[in-house]
């Protein structure tokens, strides 16, 4: 018999010979003892056409001779009286998916029978072992484990590439305003060096018209005439150039120039701090330093046009990763700075325990969000931003760093009054169960006027 059957199912196939239906008890048991069916749990049994109509099973069979005098009572009995007549059938022109599907959602247990193949025209073709299909089973389960093990793989390092892509475009955004933060401390530090040469000049020539008159009066070659010139001259120098004031000055330019230094030192720090890319580094962390290094990163866009205010209660260290804790404290102060469109802006940041959690509320008197938009805000790719302003990443990342560093980050908001953040991290490592009731109580629109919030005041 042919058949255009697909390899593995020409595996599963046993073209064993079947059975008659008028065939005797006698007669089948004969052919079960009879050698080449040890492996056969059933023997296939057939009608004129060869279609198949039952099976019998070697289980049954010993059932029923179980009796000694069984076989003198029903040995010359057709075996269609005793046989199963609703055998599992699969079609040899299915499918290797469908002919599984069919064997395991019809199998019976304890397993006691073999299914049976058919031709495309319904005449039989042979026996199917299930223990065949069950090790297929297993071995595309063992395929499937290992391709999910793959794409877990693979969306592991599309994550990664996606936080860190999205921190450079952070990083992108910010460029124009980092360097407007470092060319204004700079250009009045290239200033005061500039003030500072030019009186530098004037004491070069003081010293030189002094080192002249000294000179002059230690020889006895000198004239009195000469004498009186560099005198005159030294007169006329320090009518441009008061040593005492001018000195003070210098000391002054060269003050504020160390301080410009520092401002850049802090903000080339800061920048530092935040694009690493040390994304599996943990550290105890002191996390007011993290606000100020996103504060001084996110200057540009939260300067001229909010308020800072800062109640920062006492709080432990904690083990996270600082540069994406960093990430994630610049994406939401960007996001409440991009949310207030009038002049009079306030962000208050706070940071307090709760627990055995450590919170940083981070509270802007903006926009608000929509009730439509607070059920999505954090999954990837959703924004309300319009096209070319925001790639819908920087929430959802957000929202993963903080439950990968078993914490959580909840949003109450009012349409016209604010929105308020709460970042919420373990105190100990994320390993611990630290499941506490008060720490993953819902964050309401209501504490959004307590304790007076900044949007409490402008509403």
């Amino acid at each position: 018999m042919s058949s255009p059957m697909s390899s593995p199912l020409r595996a599963l196939l046993d073209p064993v010979p079947p059975l008659m239906a008028d065939m005797t008890l006698t007669a089948v048991t004969d052919r079960f003892q009879s050698g080449g069916f040890e492996r056969m749990l059933s023997l296939a049994i057939v009608d004129e056409d060869q279609r198949p109509i039952g099976l019998m099973s070697r289980h049954a069979l010993m059932e029923l001779l179980l009796n000694k005098y069984s076989r003198d009572l029903y040995g010359k009995r057709p075996i269609h009286l005793f046989m199963n007549p609703m055998p599992i059938v699969v079609s040899l022109a299915e499918s290797t998916t469908k002919v599984i599907s069919t064997v395991t959602s019809q199998i019976r247990t304890p397993i006691i029978e073999d299914f049976v193949f058919v031709e495309a025209d319904g005449r039989y073709a042979g026996l199917g072992y299930v223990a065949d299909v069950l090790k297929l089973v297993e071995q595309r389960l063992g395929q499937r484990n290992h391709a999910l093990a793959q794409a877990n793989l693979e969306i592991k390092s599309s994550q990664a590439h996606l936080v860190q892509s999205e921190k450079m475009a952070a990083l992108g955004q910010m460029v124009a305003g980092v360097a407007h933060e470092i060319n204004t401390p700079l250009g009045y530090v290239g200033n005061n060096v500039q003030m500072a040469e030019e009186m530098l000049s004037q004491i070069h020539t003081l010293v030189a018209a002094y080192d002249g008159l000294f000179e002059g009066l230690l020889s006895e070659a000198s004239d009195p005439a000469d004498i009186e010139q560099r005198i005159q001259t030294i007169s006329e120098i320090r009518q441009d150039f008061d040593a005492v004031s001018d000195l003070a000055d210098l000391n002054e330019l060269f003050s504020d120039a160390r301080f410009g230094l520092k401002q850049i030192s802090d903000i080339v720090l800061s920048l530092k701090n935040f694009s690493r890319v040390d994304r599996s580094a943990t550290d105890e962390v002191d996390l007011v330093e993290n606000i100020e290094t996103a504060l001084t990163v996110g200057h540009h866009h939260l300067k001229n046009k909010v308020t800072i205010e800062k109640r920062f209660e006492p709080i432990p260290r904690v083990p996270c990763s600082p540069s994406q804790i960093n990430q994630v404290l610049l994406n939401i102060m960007t996001n409440a700075a991009q949310a207030i469109e009038h002049d009079q802006g306030k962000l208050l940041l706070r940071t307090y325990t709760r627990g055995e959690f450590v919170c940083i509320s981070i509270e802007d008197n903006g926009s608000g969000i929509s009730d439509e938009h607070v059920a999505r805000i954090f999954e990837p790719f959703y924004t309300t931003k319009k096209v070319g302003e925001g790639t819908g990443l920087g929430l959802s990342i957000s929202y993963r760093i903080i439950k990968d560093h078993g914490g959580d980050i909840r949003l109450a908001t009012k349409a016209g009054v604010g929105t308020r953040f709460e970042i919420s991290l373990p105190m100990q490592s994320p390993g611990t169960s630290l499941d506490t009731p008060s720490a993953r109580m819902p964050l309401t629109p209501e504490a959004l006027v307590t304790d007076e919030p900044v949007m409490a005041r402008s509403a």
